[in-house]
């Protein structure tokens, strides 16, 4: 079973509300984390497709995670509410807290204010690509605990 945050149902109301999610929409958030994070591996990928891959993987691995815990973004700015409290969806993520909101605010300025060349740093995407390694790694297991937990449908004339 998956343990529930204390802190999250703090946050309905605001930034996130109550959800349940399917296996299948489950598993293609984890399809699409990981075909992002392949295309951002691709060899001859630019700096920002490196990045774009990468971060667009954490963010669905971040909604995942929500979702397996019952939760979804909420309004406007769901992005920031997913990375600002993934630390309490993900414990595992808290020493990467603060590199996953510097992606999204540099994700935002590449989308809205063009590209800053100089934040797209070799080392950056490298932290960046571990700390998605790992997300990914947690989420698949809280994935995993949930469709343990799952009820299992018996068809007619089963026991």
């Amino acid at each position: 079973m998956v343990s529930k945050p204390a802190n999250l149902p703090k946050l309905v109301g605001t930034s996130l509300e109550y959800y349940t999610p399917t296996r299948d929409e489950l598993q293609g958030h984890l399809d699409n984390a990981r075909d992002h994070l392949a295309d951002a591996s691709l060899p001859g990928v630019s700096k920002l497709g490196a990045f774009n891959g990468t971060y667009n993987a954490a963010h669905a691995l971040a909604l995942a995670a929500f979702k397996i815990l019952g939760y979804r973004p909420a309004g406007e700015g769901h992005r920031q509410s997913v990375f600002g409290a993934l630390e309490h969806a993900v414990p595992a993520t808290e020493a990467d807290q603060e590199l996953f909101i510097e992606a999204h605010k540099l994700r935002n300025n590449t989308e809205y204010g063009g590209v800053d060349r100089d934040a797209l740093r070799e080392s950056f995407l490298e932290e960046l690509r571990a700390a998605t390694t790992n997300l990914e790694e947690e989420v698949r297991l809280m994935f995993r605990a949930w469709v343990k937990a799952q009820p299992t449908s018996r068809g007619p004339g089963t026991r």
